[in-house]
C-alpha cells in the first residue's frame, strides 16, 4: 500500500514538473523562436518553418529515438520516461491552443532567462523522481556506449548543434545566440533545482537522554535513527551519539524535541545532498 502512495506522489509531482515545463516552453520560448536544445528545439524550428505543432513534432521525434534506444540499447528505459514524454507532447500542443496569449512577452533575454529557469525546475523534477522526457538522452547513451563519450558533455553537444541550427536555418544570428545563453542557463537551473529538491539534514545529537530523544523522532517527525558509542575527548566519559536523517521542514522540530528533553544537548545539524534508502529515494532505482 505505501509503495503504491509512493509511486502515486511521485506520478504527481512528475506530472506537475511536466506541466512546468510545458508552460516554460508555450509561455517564452516557442513565441520567440528560442531552440535551447532536445527535440523540444528542434520542434520550435520546424514549428516556425512549416508551422507543426511542437508536441506533434516532439512525440513523432520520440517515437522515432525510444524505439532505436530499444534497439540498440535494450529496455532500458523505464515506463515513466515514456509516458513523461508523451504527456509532455500533449501538454505543450494542448497550452498552445488554450493559453490566452501568443507571445508572453517580446524581450528576448527575458524570454530566455525566465523559459529556461521554468523549464530546468520542472525538469529537475521529472528527473529528480526516476524519469525523463526521452529525446537527445538516447542519443547520448548510445554515444556513451558505443563511443565512450560522457553523456553529459554528448547532451551539450547535441544542444549546442540544435541551437546554432536554429540561427541558421531561421536565418538569425540573435535567435541562435540566444538559444545557446538558453541552454547554458537550461543546464544550471536544471543543476540547482535538484540540488534544492534533493537536499536533506543530517542531524547529530550528543545528550544523556539520547534514547528518549531518539524515541521522539520516531514517533513524532517517523524519522529512524541510529546509535554511535563516542568517546568525550575532554572529559573520558562515554556517551551514545544519535544520528537521523530528516528533512528540511523537519528542522524546526528536531531543534524544538532536542530543546524540550535536554536543554543541555549538543546538536549538530549539516546538509546532505543525496540520501538513498529506507524514507527517501529507493536505492534500487537508477537516476
Amino acid at each position: 500500500m505505501m509503495n503504491r502512495l509512493q509511486q502515486a506522489r511521485e506520478m504527481f509531482v512528475i506530472t506537475g514538473g511536466l506541466v512546468i515545463l510545458a508552460l516554460g516552453l508555450n509561455l517564452f520560448l516557442i513565441p520567440n523562436k528560442i531552440a535551447a536544445g532536445g527535440v523540444s528545439g528542434i520542434g520550435i524550428v520546424l514549428f516556425h518553418l512549416f508551422d507543426l505543432p511542437v508536441g506533434f513534432s516532439m512525440l513523432v521525434m520520440n517515437v522515432i529515438l525510444f524505439i532505436v534506444g530499444f534497439y540498440f540499447l535494450g529496455k532500458g528505459f523505464g515506463w515513466r520516461s515514456i509516458v513523461a514524454s508523451v504527456l509532455l507532447s500533449v501538454l505543450v500542443d494542448l497550452f498552445q491552443r488554450i493559453l490566452p496569449v501568443d507571445m508572453f512577452t517580446g524581450d528576448l533575454l527575458i524570454a530566455v532567462i525566465f523559459g529556461n529557469l521554468l523549464s530546468g525546475a520542472g525538469m529537475a523534477m521529472i528527473f529528480n523522481n526516476g524519469a525523463s522526457t526521452g529525446g537527445t538522452d538516447i542519443l547520448a547513451k548510445l554515444l556513451n556506449r558505443y563511443a565512450s563519450l560522457d553523456i553529459g558533455r554528448s547532451l551539450l553537444v547535441f544542444d549546442f548543434i540544435i541551437g546554432v541550427s536554429a540561427g541558421l536555418v531561421l536565418q538569425s544570428v540573435e535567435v541562435g545566440m540566444y538559444s545557446l545563453l538558453g541552454i547554458l542557463i537550461n543546464t544550471f537551473a536544471i543543476d540547482f533545482f535538484i540540488g534544492a529538491l534533493s537536499l536533506k539534514k543530517q542531524v547529530w545529537v550528543i545528550s544523556d537522554h539520547s534514547d528518549e530523544i531518539g524515541q521522539a523522532f520516531s514517533r513524532e517527525l517517523n524519522r529512524g535513527y541510529t546509535f554511535f558509542q563516542a568517546l568525550g575527548g575532554y572529559t573520558g566519559d562515554s556517551k551514545r551519539v544519535l544520528m537521523s536523517i530528516v528533512r528540511l521542514r523537519q528542522v524546526g522540530s528536531v531543534r524544538a524535541i532536542v530543546r524540550s528533553i535536554d536543554p543541555n544537548a549538543f546538536l549538530i545539524i549539516g546538509t546532505v545532498n543525496e540520501v538513498l534508502g529506507d524514507g527517501f529515494n529507493d536505492i534500487r532505482k537508477e537516476n
